[in-house]
C-alpha cells in the first residue's frame, strides 16, 4: 500500500513524540495545542486582572499550565505568544530539554523559504531549533487476516 504525504507526516510525528518522551523532555504538539497555549496566556491575564496582588511573573511561574507554555516570566510568555502567532504554523513541536526549542518534523529534511525565515526569527529570539527527520517508506506491506464467525 502506498502511503500518502499526510500519513508519512503522522508517522514522523509519532516517532518524534516517542523520542521526546524517552528523553524525558517536556513537549507540546504545536499542530494541535497552539490554541491551548493561547488559552493559558489569556487565563493568566484574566487571573492577574481579577487579582493584581501578585505580579504577572508570579502567575506565570506558578500556573498549572506551566507545563504547556514552559515559561517562567510574563515577558517570556508574551514573546512566545507573539512568535507563535506569526510563525507557529512552520513548527511542529515546542520542546524543553535544557532550554526551549522548536522542532520541525520531516521525511526528507528539506525546508521551504518560509520555514527558513521562521527558523532565522526563532534563532534571533534565542530559541533553539532542530529538524527531526525520519526515513519513512513510501509503501508499507500489510496482511488482512480473516476471522470466522460472520454470516
Amino acid at each position: 500500500m502506498e502511503l500518502e504525504k499526510q500519513d508519512m507526516d503522522k508517522i514522523v510525528a509519532v516517532v518524534a513524540a516517542r523520542y521526546f518522551a524517552q528523553q524525558e523532555w517536556k513537549w507540546v504538539d504545536l499542530r494541535n495545542d497552539v490554541s491551548v497555549i493561547r488559552k493559558a496566556y489569556d487565563d493568566l491575564k484574566e487571573q492577574y486582572d481579577a487579582y493584581p496582588y501578585m505580579s504577572l511573573d508570579w502567575y506565570v511561574s506558578n500556573s498549572a499550565t506551566k507545563n504547556i507554555h514552559m515559561c517562567e516570566r510574563w515577558e517570556e510568555l508574551t514573546d512566545l505568544i507573539g512568535f507563535l502567532e506569526d510563525y507557529g504554523e512552520y513548527f511542529d513541536f515546542l520542546v524543553r530539554d535544557a532550554r526551549k526549542s522548536f522542532c520541525i518534523t520531516s521525511t526528507d529534511g528539506e525546508l521551504g523559504p518560509e520555514q527558513k525565515n521562521a527558523i532565522a526569527v526563532a534563532r534571533r529570539l534565542r530559541y533553539n531549533v532542530f529538524v527531526f527527520r525520519v526515513d519513512v517508506p513510501e509503501s508499507i506491506g500489510f496482511e488482512l487476516l480473516q476471522v470466522g464467525g460472520g454470516l
